[in-house]
């Protein structure tokens, strides 16, 4: 099959699609990443054919780092303007991408691909991360930070979530007819689909009740195969007690020096050694005692089973892993989905209630810290499910078999 996998986003986004694209071409299919130009190095490494799709999500990111960091309202409104300027060029550059794609595959917040795949006439599947993307009153939906929700406030929830959605309905709208399609209003269903995928593992991400015959979980895309860790990190590693990782991925920072502070005061004040992650924030940029080292791109499969535990933002990819690898976990949330994740960390016991990045403070992290090193129980759960997941790793079909079951 011709196969066009469509994402736009950050690296979680990506990488989840590069690493199906992989699998897929080992399976004999002829497949295109269509994604921001941020990761057109990162598919030649894989060697995956790509086209660059949209805009740079790492400089838009960058150059509006404070909205990452505010008022979740803000964020999504700067969000929005991103989906803005972005869906027109989407649309131009998906339908010359994907024309002759038997199915485009689209994950986050893509906006023309089920429309490109309509004109096509390619069949479609949206990939979902994470369970709050899927509307249900059961289910509390992404846009929400803090705590789960009661169903009548879910609802709600949702239908502003939905009013969001429908404020890009005009320049989606003028795209589709350029295309000779006929108005939608239901922006939230044409990027859903008929039977979404949820590529998140069963044990971490509960699927609401009412969605079970109309989803079909695949489990997390992100691979688990270690790759070898850089020497002077694995000299790092074996020099001392196991550290705490810290990093927040693909989030990107209006004051890195003032983070790395904050990091550097909280390793400190909980008198342990910590590997931190400069991701797309440039973390580490400063003179660094002893006891931490900055790491750059490096296998979180490998390392994190070697750490205390692990820092980070709530992305869908590294909850899983280190979810897998059997470490607790301290969730830092910065926006959308990752609020989910904090919630479904502390909900298993495998870490501490989630401390969003507004509002964090050095304190507060080493607290966090100390409390997650001297409890015994959270070490012991957290251990238990990451042999129960790598069970159901090694006995299931792999995402790329399951991906299609049922519709090809």
């Amino acid at each position: 099959m011709r196969i066009a996998l469509t994402v736009d986003g950050t690296r979680g986004d990506v990488h989840p699609m590069l690493a199906l694209g992989t699998a897929l071409r080992t399976r004999g299919h002829e497949v295109l990443l269509c994604a921001p130009p941020d990761f057109a190095e990162d598919a030649a490494r894989a060697h995956v054919p790509f086209h660059a799709v949209g805009a740079g999500a790492r400089q838009y990111l960058t150059e509006h780092a404070e909205f990452v960091h505010g008022n979740p309202l803000v964020s999504m409104s700067a969000a929005r303007d991103y989906l803005a300027a972005n869906i027109a060029s989407q649309f131009r550059e998906l339908a010359t991408a994907a024309r002759g794609a038997d199915w485009i595959v689209a994950a986050g917040v893509q906006l023309s691909a089920s429309s490109v795949a309509q004109a096509a006439g390619s069949r479609y599947r949206y990939v979902a991360y994470c369970p709050s993307v899927l509307r249900s009153p059961l289910q509390t939906p992404f846009v929400v930070p803090r705590a789960e929700l009661r169903p009548w406030q879910n609802r709600l929830a949702w239908w502003f979530t939905l009013r969001l959605f429908s404020t890009l309905g005009g320049v989606v709208n003028r795209e589709r007819a350029r295309l000779g399609l006929a108005p939608e209003r239901d922006l939230y269903g044409l990027l859903r689909g008929e039977t979404p995928a949820l590529a998140a593992e069963e044990m971490l991400a509960r699927v609401a009740p009412d969605l079970t015959d109309e989803v079909h979980v695949v489990g997390c895309l992100h691979p688990f195969e270690e790759e070898p860790l850089p020497p002077k990190l694995q000299h790092f590693l074996t020099s001392g007690e196991p550290p705490v990782y810290v990093g927040f991925g693909s989030m990107t920072d209006p004051d890195p020096a003032a983070s790395t502070r904050l990091v550097l005061e909280a390793v400190a004040a909980a008198g342990v050694r910590a590997v931190l992650s400069a991701g797309w924030a440039g973390l580490g940029d400063a003179p660094l005692p002893e006891n931490v080292m900055v790491v750059g791109s490096v296998s979180h499969a490998a390392l994190f089973r070697r750490v205390a535990a692990v820092v980070h933002h709530g992305g869908a990819g590294t909850t899983t892993t280190a979810a897998r690898a059997g470490t607790p976990q301290i969730v830092v949330p910065h926006v959308l989905d990752q609020f989910h994740w904090g919630r479904r960390i502390e909900q298993r016991g495998l870490g501490p209630r989630a401390l969003p990045r507004r509002g964090l403070t050095a304190a507060s992290l080493a607290q966090a810290i100390t409390a997650v090193r001297d409890n015994d129980v959270v070490a012991e759960r957290a251990a238990e499910l990451g042999r129960r997941l790598r069970d159901v790793l090694r006995a299931r079909p792999h995402p790329a078999d399951a991906i299609f079951a049922g519709l090809v």
